[in-house]
């Protein structure tokens, strides 16, 4: 079986293997295949448990009682009743502490402290990734002989924090890790889900989603003033679940209110989906605050596809990213429009400047009402 060493475990916060820890092999479910699921015990007790396999590898932390000869899981309250011990049974368990996580097939990397819901460090937006395990493993070198004391000092103060629960509002900047050491910056546009609590809305997105913006800038500045923030240019809008600003993953670094200038919002077009319309002819529209619905009414010809309600984390590509910077406007990334889904079904796409003209025509509205120029 391949694991970490110490010395990586130690650069990445997770807990070392002391001598006398003794990792066996769990039996994995018939649907859990390609990967093996390995447990580390101290003495009847659970310490870390591993699933690796040619193109995975994910790294947690536990503190489960076992009995009879480590073949039963232990209850953790008096109202349980014991479990035989299993890769299933054991993973049912929510872990401590960090996890470190390696997906092989689109190469992601992630290290969470499950206690406080927040990342340390992810790849998410990076365009290169480990996608072999050589890769991986060279990435694990890397880290390793990149890691500074001032690296361990914050990850030190990084497994310190309580966990938190962030209020945000309209006009907050907030601040996220890109890789390792460098930041980027963003704004709340519109609090989605307070909003479809006081006013009608086309509320098809899933969890409780924020409209944000993220701003033209790759930085290694973590405190940089708000007022030269909102000077800079900006990324489409998208929604997002409210997570990352909720357990402070995304700090608040001040707060401006917004001018007309800066609003942006996605645009959701499209026939209802609701059961209570079913067999009707309804058409709605939502775009931020902007809310409208016509009955007996249908999508014009080509202008469907523009339901736009997917919603998750940032979606964004660093590449991509770079280029709108370098270039000063988001035309680097609208021209990737055939390899980006989001993209394909956002009407603010120049692409679709003719679709989006013929769905304000049908609700009365001019491109200008929905913040488009």
């Amino acid at each position: 079986m391949f694991q970490l060493t110490n010395e990586q475990r130690a650069c990445l916060g997770l807990t070392i293997v002391e001598p006398g820890w003794e990792w066996v092999q769990l039996k994995n479910s018939p649907y859990d295949t390609g990967f093996e699921t390995w447990a580390c015990f101290d003495g009847p007790v659970i310490r870390k448990a591993v699933q690796v396999g040619p193109d995975s590898y994910q790294e947690s932390a536990y503190c489960e009682k076992t009995a009879e000869d480590r073949t039963l899981l232990l209850p953790r309250t008096a109202r349980g009743k014991p479990k035989k011990l299993s890769a299933v049974t054991l993973t049912e368990r929510r872990p401590l502490g960090m996890r470190f996580s390696w997906s092989g097939e689109r190469g992601f990397i992630s290290l969470v402290n499950l206690d406080t819901e927040r990342t340390y460090y992810s790849n998410v937006y990076e365009t290169e990734r480990p996608k072999t395990f050589s890769d991986f493993t060279a990435w694990l070198d890397c880290w390793s002989a990149e890691t500074t004391p001032e690296d361990m000092a914050a990850l030190a103060g990084f497994l310190r924090e309580k966990r938190q629960h962030v209020k945000f509002r309209e006009g907050d900047f907030f601040r996220f890790s890109v890789g390792r050491r460098q930041y980027g910056y963003g704004r709340v546009l519109l609090d989605f889900y307070r909003l479809s609590k006081c006013q009608p809305c086309w509320n098809i997105l899933m969890t409780r989603p924020v409209i944000v913006k993220v701003y033209h800038l790759i930085t290694d500045d973590p405190s940089l003033p708000v007022e030269e923030l909102r000077k800079l240019p900006a990324l489409p809008s998208q929604y997002m679940m409210d997570n990352d600003l909720y357990y402070g993953e995304f700090p608040i670094v001040g707060n401006l209110p917004l001018e007309d200038s800066e609003l942006d919002f996605p645009i959701m077009y499209g026939a209802s989906i609701s059961a209570l319309d079913f067999g009707k002819k309804k058409v709605l529209l939502q775009c931020g605050p902007l809310f409208r619905e016509l009955e007996e009414a249908e999508i014009p010809e080509g202008c469907g596809g523009f339901r736009n309600n997917g919603i998750g984390g940032l979606h964004m590509d660093r590449a991509d990213w770079e280029a709108c910077i370098a270039a000063g406007s988001n035309a680097p990334l609208w021209d990737k429009t055939p390899e980006r889904y989001y993209l394909r079904c956002d009407l603010r796409n120049p692409a679709y400047r003719e679709q989006l003209k013929r769905v304000c025509a049908q609700f009365g509205l001019r491109p200008e009402d929905l913040h488009i120029c």
